[in-house]
């Protein structure tokens, strides 16, 4: 049964979370001002805002305009919903589900607006992490694994992020990753970081190689946000990361 009210709490903190991802990019107030349709401007009625099922009842159109909504906000809505199923299914109700509800919340939101507007918000990080601040600060959490998660992560992409920059003239690695990867560390520790900070960039060459089988032509000179790539191997480690670091870890002894 709480397992179900959890989903339920994650599907109606999904539809927020649309409305973060559209508004903050655009400089608009994600807490001011009724929602609207994007196509006709309209302002939504409460029965249009029923997570999911509202939607769906109108067969993905604006009641008032008939234009045609996105499928992705019920599939956020739903997957946010899922994220913290799992994470209660892992920890049940604990400081563990609420850390894990807190990532996968910032790591969603951070894949979205840099997958549609090739930027990574540090507001977003900023918000999120002040939770985990509090935790270590008042849990009597292990300060010294988790800041020097944030500093082993923060200084990998740093070193990155200049070699880049040295070699291609310009800035060819957004400091925005670097700063994303930071807050990674944060969450994760000193103990995971490494598995979070290499993955990613196996996920995106899956990804180019997936999409060139399937007819996609990417070119040296496109920008690919790297973002998501990043928040899918932090989720990854966040639940995997041990059983990642002891298979290699065995390998290599």
């Amino acid at each position: 049964m709480i397992g179900i009210i959890v989903l339920i709490y994650g599907v109606v903190l999904g539809s927020f979370y649309n409305v973060v991802i559209y508004r903050l990019p655009l400089g608009k107030s994600v807490v001011g001002g009724r929602s609207f349709c994007p196509a006709c401007q309209h302002k939504l009625a409460a029965k249009d805002l029923i997570p999911v099922f509202s939607q769906l009842s109108l067969k993905n159109r604006c009641r008032y305009c008939s234009e045609k909504i996105s499928v992705r906000y019920p599939i956020i809505e739903l997957l946010t919903g899922f994220l913290f199923f799992v994470g209660y299914h892992l920890y049940g109700l604990s400081w563990e589900f609420f850390t894990h509800a807190v990532l996968c919340s910032m790591l969603l939101i951070t894949a979205l607006i840099d997958y549609d507007h090739k930027v990574i918000m540090d507001s977003v990080l900023l918000v999120f992490s002040i939770p985990m601040v509090f935790g270590i600060v008042f849990r009597d959490m292990s300060a010294r694994e988790y800041l020097l998660g944030a500093a082993a992560g923060f200084g990998a992409y740093l070193a990155i992020y200049l070699l880049a920059r040295l070699m291609y003239k310009k800035e060819a690695f957004g400091f925005g990753d670097v700063l994303l990867m930071g807050t990674t560390g944060l969450f994760l520790g000193s103990g995971k970081i490494i598995v979070a900070a290499i993955m990613p960039f196996y996920i995106a060459l899956a990804a180019i190689i997936a999409g060139k089988l399937l007819g996609k032509k990417v070119k040296r000179k496109d920008e690919i946000p790297f973002g998501p790539f990043i928040c899918m191997a932090a989720y990854i480690t966040s639940i995997f990361g041990n059983q990642i670091t002891d298979f290699f870890g065995g390998i290599l002894l």
